[in-house]
């Protein structure tokens, strides 16, 4: 991403990788993999010789939102695959999750 895509990025908030991993509720290292290749990620090295080196990631809010709807994309596309996946199956699915279905005894 070059400077003349978006003048007004160094002002949008970023996320460091345990901000992100608090708020998803995943582990650092699992938003780590997910953030590495992510186009606007900044990343920051610093290479001093003889010792190991030090990479910092910044997370834009854009891009983090970004990720967040391309996962909730594919679970709703999952949920479509699934076999009686009409309308009432998942209404009748969310009315069991939410404890509204009566039971009957025979």
């Amino acid at each position: 991403m070059t400077g003349t895509e978006n003048p007004c990025a160094f002002e949008e908030r970023h996320f460091t990788i345990s901000e992100l991993a608090d708020i998803w509720q995943f582990s650092k290292e699992f938003v780590r993999q997910l953030v590495q290749n992510e186009p606007g990620v900044t990343e920051w090295v610093r290479q001093v010789p003889g010792k190991r080196r030090y990479r910092v990631l910044r997370i834009p809010q854009s891009v983090a939102e970004r990720l967040y709807r391309r996962a909730q994309a594919r679970v709703e596309l999952d949920n479509d695959d699934l076999p009686g996946s009409s309308e009432s199956s998942r209404r009748s699915i969310a009315r069991k999750r939410s404890g509204r279905v009566q039971k009957t005894t025979v």
